[in-house]
């Protein structure tokens, strides 16, 4: 699943905006200032999908085109027709929206998954009717019976939450390859699994007497939950080390008043249990998306894992060790134990809380672990210059805004490969300068100073621009006096630039280099002339 082409009218602040993808890469980064519409672009396109998959009609106009399953769709949604209907081609070929939503593995990516950094549900929500659909399907009473835990049905749209980075955490040791054991000792400096407990709740649909189908369907043990879950039930009761039933008091926040709750203590007590406990299940996306129903069916109070940990001569828990990891779990477990081929990663600021060094490496890792899913697409959001570093241009699209506030979506002029992040920063993000401001400021008004002919400078503009100059130097910037082209290429940049500003748009960006590149063929071309 490769996007190529997405228009959009007429969402939030994405009015007649074109992204073009390339669709031979197999991640895209949306990069631009705040409010310029990054999110918004995440979000339009799980709405697509997700309205097309439930026979809904998209609220905005839009055009999308993607290739999946080496099939070319285009959904053109009042784009060619503003008062026309929904339009649908496959290869060429008209399909009707019915069609694709009953046959949605011909036509649709396998799954999309979304992943927001922040604190907020802005873009969860968008996957909810699709969670509820799933929820109903996985703790039905007989639904044990009628799914293989084996072969587990992710939902078509899968939203990541923060906790499921324990949950991943898991997952990894309780079938683990030789990848997943290098990673952690390499990059996270985690050497193994120590033990894990799982405290179970009394979930809310268990409030009221169970009935005679979840009497028959259910396991008395945990509250009588029914369906797929049993499995993973099961297992953990047989392995736990002496599973402990107790009612507490919770309180859920200090304006709310404390209640008591029954709780079920499941203690995994080494790498072994834990082996022992997914074994049946056979893969690492059947364990995961089983560990998920707990937290889907409600009964999930909290996950405590503890991890032996190079350097610490204690077992680590896991809400010990940093956001920046936490976080990386979480995205990793999402791609690893959920990606299948003709899939679409969308995920907005991953790289939010990771180190210097994982954000510089962060797209390679990521594109290690979904490496063997090579016919999916990842679309991130950042603000950070390191994550982009290594990437060419044709995989960065820069959205800015003009000057009536209309956002626009570009390709990166330059290839971000290469520049250093000083570089990334001006070249690519558009800011006037990588120094910070003091130093900016002193360093304009040497170049001001500079510019101006010799005999127009005031005896305090001298003095100030000898102060400058000798102060800049200390910090590493080369007199300019030295440079006598140098010199001309100031003053003819100081009378033709039409304003100072903090950022530049990608078109701003390209003509201030037509500039540069207009004065230096001037001055070349006057030659030892212009100098004496």
């Amino acid at each position: 699943m490769r996007l190529d082409r997405l228009k959009i009218d007429g969402f939030k602040n994405l009015n007649d905006v074109e992204i073009d993808f390339d669709e031979d890469e197999l991640s895209t980064v949306l990069i631009g200032l705040n409010g310029t519409g990054k999110s918004n672009v995440l979000e339009a396109l799980v709405i697509i999908f997700r309205s097309l998959d439930l026979k809904e009609a998209i609220p905005f106009r839009c055009f999308l085109r993607y290739n999946c399953r080496s099939r070319w769709i285009e959904i053109d949604n009042r784009w060619s027709d503003p008062s026309g209907a929904l339009r649908i081609l496959a290869d060429g070929k008209s399909v009707s929206a019915a069609r694709v939503a009953e046959n949605a593995s011909e036509y649709l990516p396998n799954n999309i998954f979304g992943y927001y950094s922040g604190g907020t549900r802005r873009f969860e929500i968008l996957f909810d009717r699709h969670q509820t659909r799933y929820y109903s399907n996985v703790i039905k009473p007989g639904a044990e019976l009628e799914l293989d835990p084996r072969e587990p049905r992710l939902r078509r749209l899968f939203y990541a939450r923060p906790f499921y980075g324990q949950l991943a955490l898991l997952t990894y040791f309780a079938l683990l390859d030789q990848d997943a054991r290098d990673f952690f000792r390499r990059d996270m400096q985690i050497e193994g699994f120590h033990s894990a407990l799982l405290v179970l709740k009394r979930p809310d649909w268990a409030r009221a007497k169970p009935n005679d189908i979840y009497r028959r369907h259910g396991d008395p043990r945990f509250w009588y939950a029914t369906g797929v879950v049993r499995h993973l039930l099961a297992a953990l009761w047989e392995h736990a080390l002496a599973p402990i039933q107790v009612t507490e008091t919770v309180q859920e926040d200090y304006r709310e008043r404390a209640r008591s709750e029954e709780h079920i203590y499941i203690f995994i007590r080494d790498e072994e249990a834990l082996r022992a406990i997914a074994k049946p299940f056979g893969s690492q996306q059947a364990f995961f998306a089983l560990l998920e129903t707990l937290d889907i069916s409600g009964l999930i109070r909290e996950v405590r894992v503890w991890v032996n940990k190079e350097g610490v001569d204690d077992e680590l828990p896991f809400h010990e060790i940093s956001d920046g990891e936490k976080q990386l779990l979480n995205v990793l477990g999402l791609i690893r134990f959920t990606g299948h081929q003709e899939s679409l990663f969308l995920l907005d600021e991953p790289d939010t809380h990771l180190n210097p060094a994982w954000k510089r490496d962060y797209l390679q890792l990521i594109e290690r672990v979904a490496g063997r899913n090579a016919d999916s697409h990842l679309v991130m959001t950042t603000h950070d210059a390191l994550t982009i570093s290594g990437l060419e241009a044709k995989q960065v699209q820069v959205l800015s805004r003009n000057n009536n506030g209309q956002v626009k979506a570009s390709r990166a002029i330059v290839d971000p490969r290469g520049l250093g992040v000083a570089g990334v920063l001006t070249d690519v993000f558009g800011l006037e300068s990588s120094l910070d401001l003091e130093t900016q400021d002193k360093l304009d008004e040497r170049n001001r100073l500079f510019a101006m002919p010799q005999e127009n400078r005031s005896t305090e503009e001298r003095r100030k621009l000898d102060d400058l100059t000798a102060e800049l130097s200390v910090l590493g910037f080369r007199q300019a006096s030295r440079e006598p082209l140098y010199a001309r290429f100031l003053q003819r940049l100081e009378r033709r630039r039409s304003k100072q500003q903090l950022a530049f748009t990608p078109e701003e960006i390209e003509d201030l280099n037509a500039i540069s590149d207009a004065i230096i063929e001037e001055l070349l071309a006057k030659g030892s002339d212009d100098l004496r």
